[in-house]
């Protein structure tokens, strides 16, 4: 590693509510691309997990476990940056920044607010550095979504010279970036498109007592349900034109039990959800002339599911859908490395290519500094 190289760390914490991972990241002076160097996850206590998905399910929430969730999830936050500094013989000092998402327990565009815990003051003073945070609420108060902020990133990793090109992050919700060729005129694009492992995961965690449905094998195995589905494409969310976001306090249980799910097997409702998913994606993709038969780049769990993948591929046939992982850029990592390579832009003061992408006013410079 060479003298003019500094090394971050991005901190994510997803709908799927299952660990926090720490990216370490480095930056070359001579080459602004986020080069990746290792992944530290760490689980998320039952207990904490319980609670934080309590809070997607319910729009109220006192102001004493409001408190108790940001320090909890801070002092989680803390524990797994030092873990990682631990399994690579690092110390503080040898960190430029933190970038933490938090996580989101409120995402409400409407109202022009989305919430994260996970205090950045107590990251800070406890690691020993500096960290930089709460970034979606200043692109909200430019009168944007908030939301997706992957586009921007994902176009440092994925651009293509002459031709256009989509990243796809499949977390809990999905999300795309439409990424135009090198020499293009045209903009930026990214949504959420929806659900992504949300409900596919809580299905497999209340029928099947696992965390996920490993390599979609449980949904393979089921049928989809016609009716179903064709219900739970009628939500207005998957009407909405662009910019739109959302999150799990929309998309949750209690959004699906809305359909009368009781009567269905439970590896038939994985087949479905799985379906809704990989359809929800492929036609948001779709609707955006000349994306749609190029290469895709999936990155997030979802990558990790060979049967999203081959649906994915089924309703996007003309195009190349594949993993992150084919371009040498790990999966799950994608997410903390954005976080991380936004403290970058932030300590140096760039705004962010977002306005395009979120409905913004305006880029903007994005989140606030907390000194150790």
């Amino acid at each position: 590693m060479t003298t003019n190289t500094e090394l971050y760390i991005g901190l994510m914490s997803g709908t799927s509510v299952d660990a926090v991972d720490a990216a370490l990241v480095a930056f070359n002076e001579a080459d602004s691309k986020p080069n990746f160097l290792a992944l530290y996850s760490h689980p998320i206590p039952e207990n904490l997990k319980k609670n934080l998905l309590a809070c997607n399910q319910q729009n109220t929430l006192s102001l004493d476990t409001f408190c108790q969730l940001q320090v909890s999830t801070g002092r989680l936050f803390s524990e797994t940056v030092q873990q990682l500094l631990k399994q690579e013989s690092l110390q503080a000092r040898d960190i430029k920044a933190i970038g933490s998402h938090g996580q989101t327990i409120f995402h409400a565009p409407g109202i022009g607010m989305s919430l994260q815990i996970g205090h950045p003051a107590i990251i800070a003073k406890q690691t020993g550095i500096t960290t930089v945070a709460d970034c979606r609420i200043d692109d909200m108060a430019l009168g944007g979504q908030g939301a997706p902020f992957a586009p921007a990133f994902h176009q440092s990793l994925f651009s293509e010279p002459y031709q256009n090109s989509v990243a796809v992050n499949v977390g809990g919700i999905a999300n795309i970036s439409l990424i135009p060729a090198g020499d293009s005129q045209e903009a930026l694009l990214g949504f959420d498109t929806g659900p992504g492992n949300c409900l596919i995961d809580e299905a497999c965690q209340r029928f099947f007592n696992q965390p996920y449905d490993v390599n979609g094998k449980l949904a393979e195995s089921g049928k989809v349900h016609r009716e179903l589905l064709k219900k739970l494409l009628t939500d207005d969310y998957f009407k909405y034109p662009a910019p739109k976001s959302t999150g799990r306090d929309k998309f949750n249980w209690q959004w699906l039990n809305q359909f009368e799910i009781d009567t269905i097997e439970p590896s038939h409702l994985l087949a479905t959800l799985t379906e809704l998913t990989a359809i929800t994606i492929a036609e948001a993709i779709s609707t955006k002339k000349d994306y749609s038969t190029g290469n895709i780049w999936v990155c997030g769990g979802g990558a990790y599911n060979q049967y999203l993948m081959q649906r994915l591929q089924t309703h996007l046939p003309n195009a190349n859908v594949q993993s992150s992982s084919k371009k040498k850029i790990n999966p799950v990592a994608t997410e903390g490395m954005l976080f991380a390579w936004l403290a970058k832009q932030r300590l140096e003061h760039r705004p962010v290519n977002l306005k395009d992408v979120t409905g913004a006013t305006r880029n903007a410079i994005l989140g606030g500094v907390w000194q150790p």
